[in-house]
């Protein structure tokens, strides 16, 4: 970007203006300076050679190289999470970009936003990862309507990189960041049944398991509650089976792509150790004996170190299948059966489940895990026909 100063008469006399001219060899006034403010005017040209260029005419920047350097900017984000920033550069790929029909980013603002981007954003199909040969995967649009969680991340997203845009002095209108969804928009998607297996399936499929790998997985993920990163991040030097009770302590997780993690958990509360019960214990200490050779990461000696995300689920899905059970999902079903369990029990405090589980509050699993076990039918029942009698 050239910067340059020229003295030129105006209506009030002559006057110092600072020009710039951009890229495209466009010429545009950025300042005009009395005569006797010659040293200000020179100040302020070399305040616009040392900066940005983006910044010396923040009106033209257009969103292709806005997104371009937001999207740079997660994935250099140290801060956050690598699978985090993926998701996030992932949303603004595939459901933000697409319904952008505007080149200029100032002449973007909240009436493009809420009339064209979000009913796009709406009738919009969702995408999947597909398998290529090699190994290789691509992402393609499907033939179903975006689920409603994944519009309200694409939103979030999308309000993220307004941010960012502000933070660059980029001209978009801020108001964008203010807009909200109707309170019922969600109301389905919040009161749609979530799959729970019933009780008595997960005690068939746990006690079923005749291979000594599925037993210690099943065992672990039914009674614990642990989630699936944590499961497979177990090492030998995480379980105390000479504790009173047995204890199984969460240090370590794996990523999205089965990369060992250490010391990495999702939050500082999912650091905690776990009561076990004798018969898990006794599982896992014949489990850890079967294997002479367990697969290594660094110095740790992993516990399911054979099993990736994707297999955790085929094991699930083929055992319940060949007990004649419908499972959905994989493993993540048993978290909200065992925390449904013992808050059914009610033999643990709030506190106590929180730390079981890695929760700093029971918002959460309040909302979003707990399910009816019905394993007081015929106390429910009882209480119900005495409610009224004399």
């Amino acid at each position: 970007m050239k910067v340059w100063i020229e003295k030129k008469a105006r209506a009030g006399g002559k006057k110092h203006i600072v020009f710039v001219q951009n890229d495209a060899g466009k010429k545009e006034v950025k300042g005009s300076f009395d005569l006797n403010q010659k040293r200000q005017a020179n100040a302020f040209a070399d305040s616009l050679r040392n900066m940005d260029p983006h910044l010396a005419m923040p009106e033209k920047i257009t969103f292709d190289v806005a997104f371009s350097e937001y999207k740079e900017s997660v994935l250099k984000n140290e801060l956050i999470v690598y699978e985090t920033r993926l998701h996030m550069c992932g949303h603004i790929n595939h459901h933000v970009i697409p319904h952008i029909k505007t080149k200029m980013l100032s002449e973007y603002n909240l009436y493009y936003f809420k009339e064209k981007y979000i009913p796009a954003l709406i009738n919009s199909n969702g995408m999947r990862v597909k398998n290529a040969p090699g190994g290789a995967t691509t992402v393609e649009r499907t033939d179903k309507k975006l689920g409603k969680k994944s519009i309200r991340d694409a939103v979030a997203n999308f309000k993220l990189f307004v941010k960012y845009c502000q933070s660059r002095q980029w001209i978009i209108d801020r108001n964008i960041l203010d807009f909200k969804f109707p309170k019922n928009f969600f109301q389905g998607e919040n009161t749609k049944a979530k799959w729970m297996p019933k009780y008595q399936d997960v005690v068939k499929l746990v006690n079923s398991a005749e291979d000594p790998l599925e037993r210690a997985l099943f065992h672990t993920a039914a009674e614990t509650g642990m989630r699936l990163n944590e499961l497979l991040g177990l090492t030998y030097s995480d379980i105390d089976l000479k504790s009173r009770p047995a204890l199984l302590y969460t240090n370590h997780s794996i990523d999205k792509w089965n990369n060992f993690r250490e010391n990495f958990l999702k939050t500082a509360s999912s650091k905690r150790g776990i009561e076990i019960s004798k018969s898990l214990a006794l599982i896992l200490k014949a489990w850890m004996k079967a294997q002479p050779f367990p697969k290594r990461a660094g110095q740790y000696r992993l516990l399911f170190g054979t099993v990736s995300k994707k297999m955790a689920a085929r094991r699930v899905k083929r055992a319940a299948k060949a007990l004649g059970m419908d499972w959905q999902n994989g493993i993540s079903p048993f978290r909200k059966f065992a925390f449904s369990f013992l808050k059914d029990q009610q033999a643990l405090t709030d506190k106590q489940i929180m730390r079981r589980f890695g929760w700093s509050n029971m918002d959460t699993p309040n909302k979003w895990y707990y399910r009816d076990l019905d394993t007081n039918k015929d106390q429910r029942l009882a209480a119900i026909d005495k409610m009224l009698l004399n």
